[in-house]
């Protein structure tokens, strides 16, 4: 049992570092393309620029993904009209089956996405009273 823990921890960890070097080198890609602009814009263009580029870029991907993305159908809807409770309850029931596919076949991001909400909640006192609020006002 010590050594799955472990090796699960040694595989956290060294997912955290390869993050944190993809987010890295995608900022020095980014500063990059901002210096290659410069040369032919001013700095607030070649800023603005740079910036629209890796949105598109990310745009892209997300699109790439989203097609690569198994079982797209959609469930067959009831003939009769629904209440809005009954509409509520069709939606979350979609959205957890689509975040559970999306789960199941992406574990790798799934699990850097926790660690990275993780990190977040735990290194930031107002996120943490803001989530804190939000939770006590459903409950």
């Amino acid at each position: 049992m010590r050594r799955l823990i472990a090796r699960i921890a040694i595989s956290i960890a060294l997912l955290l570092i390869a993050l944190v070097a993809a987010v890295v080198a995608l900022g020095y890609f980014a500063f990059a393309l901002y210096l290659l602009l410069v040369l032919y814009l001013v700095p607030p263009a070649a800023a603005v620029v740079s910036g629209l580029i890796v949105l598109v870029v990310a745009l892209l991907m997300v699109m790439i993904a989203r097609a690569l993305l198994p079982g797209s159908g959609r469930r067959e809807r009831h003939a009769a009209p629904l209440s809005a409770m009954e509409n509520a309850a069709e939606v979350g029931s979609l959205f957890s089956d689509k975040m559970q596919d999306f789960a199941d076949t992406h574990r790798g991001t799934t699990m850097m996405v926790a660690l990275i909400a993780g990190f977040a909640v735990g290194f930031s006192p107002k996120l943490r009273g803001t989530l804190w609020r939000l939770f006590k006002s459903f409950t």
